[in-house]
């Protein structure tokens, strides 16, 4: 049976029905999905079961709420096999996922390596008498067997990027200010990684999208830690230098910001900078937040916030000077093995 293509049609349809979660409950909703046979599309391009994502986002009674790395107003649910998140949107978030998804659709049919946020569901729910409900469903970018040992959601804009640190605790996603590593890759992975940013930023520019950002999860390999000189850095751990995978983003199938190995470097804050922290990582990450446009509000808060800080630093800024900022703070966050430490 050939695949079908698909059609204009099948980027505005919605298909509606009503379903009970549970035998115990006598509640139905009334529940719609959008463009579903897009997002079944964009299921099978990650191998994802159909039936399994219905029967994972359906289980009501088992998700886990966990908070929003950003200032996200939406509240975020993980399913019970923790792959997939579930985050509740505004209806104008709505309007922006339907806007875009066709060039979304092409986008992540052509770069399969995307570090996007990966969307598999857009759905409306309602209780009988009860409001709308929007959710999207998306991958977990930190899904793994392994313990993520530090979480952070990075802009690249040190404005008010920083957490109250009374409340931080293992499970807190930190900020831009709270960040101080480097991580060290192969150059050509590197350079792959860097030209798949690349093409992802140019997408959300020319979407007209701006204040995503780059969810980063670390999973510290060894425990040991290991002090290097910035000259000696380069020549030691010879293991580390991911030789073994640069030809992974070659393969069919590859993803970056998966289990992807690094030496992580850390300067403490003095003036000498001399002495750097280095470590095994595994590292876990991905463009989060994507649904947010230049719109009269954001273009009001960059005005507003110009008249008190640098109007280049803060996070409400244009498509095109985020897109820009966005990717020179990740070319100073993976930095080559063979850099120059002079």
């Amino acid at each position: 049976m050939m695949e079908r293509d698909l059609s204009p049609l099948d980027f505005t349809s919605i298909k509606a029905t009503w379903i009970r979660f549970s035998s115990d409950s006598l509640t139905d909703y009334e529940w719609k999905e959008y463009c579903p046979a897009v997002f079944r599309k964009l299921q099978e391009l990650q191998n994802i079961d159909y039936e399994d994502y219905m029967l994972s986002v359906c289980d009501l009674e088992t998700l886990t709420e966990v908070s929003s790395p950003g200032k996200a107003i939406g509240m975020l649910y993980l399913t019970k096999d923790e792959q997939f998140v579930i985050k509740t949107i505004r209806k104008s978030e709505v309007k922006v996922l339907l806007e875009i998804l066709p060039n979304y659709y092409r986008h992540m049919r052509k770069y399969g390596a995307s570090l996007l946020t990966k969307f598999y569901g857009l759905h409306v729910m309602r209780r009988v008498g009860g409001a709308k409900v929007y959710f999207v469903v998306s991958g977990n970018i930190l899904h793994s067997d392994a313990y993520i040992h530090l979480c952070y959601d990075l802009k690249g804009s040190p404005q008010g990027r920083t957490i109250n640190k009374a409340g931080v605790n293992e499970r807190t996603t930190l900020k831009d200010v709270d960040f101080g590593f480097s991580f060290y890759l192969e150059p050509l992975i590197r350079n792959r990684l860097l030209a798949q940013i690349k093409y992802d930023c140019e997408f959300l520019e020319a979407q007209g999208l701006m204040d995503y950002s780059f969810l980063l999860g670390m999973h510290v390999e060894a425990p040991q830690r290991v002090y290097y000189n910035r000259r000696s850095l380069k020549n030691t751990n010879p293991e580390l230098t991911l030789a073994d995978i640069c030809q992974q983003p070659f393969r069919p199938g590859f993803k970056f910001g998966v289990k992807m190995p690094a030496r992580a470097v850390k300067t403490p804050n003095d003036e000498k900078g001399i002495i750097e922290e280095g470590f095994d990582v595994s590292l876990y990450f991905g463009i989060i937040d994507i649904l947010q446009d230049y719109n009269v509000v954001k273009r009001i808060e960059h005005a507003y916030k110009s008249l008190h800080y640098d109007s280049k630093l803060i996070s409400a800024v244009n498509p095109n000077l985020y897109s820009t900022r966005f990717q020179e703070f990740l070319q100073r966050v993976f930095v080559s093995e063979d850099a120059d430490f002079c």
